[in-house]
């Protein structure tokens, strides 16, 4: 599932219902703002560690 996932809590509510989440586009946002690796990994696993809470 995807679209519009860019919270760690949207990642809990998705994951409690499908397998998986897709947040590449969040992803690329940050990317495009000029956000270090460092400040994108720490946001990718916030949504990791909302979808494993649910």
């Amino acid at each position: 599932m995807g679209f519009g996932i860019k919270t760690p809590e949207a990642a809990q509510t998705i994951a409690s219902v499908a397998d998986g989440a897709v947040v590449g586009s969040a992803i690329v946002e940050r990317i495009a703002k000029g956000e270090s690796v460092a400040d994108i990994l720490a946001f990718v696993k916030s949504l990791a560690d909302g979808a494993h809470r649910a």
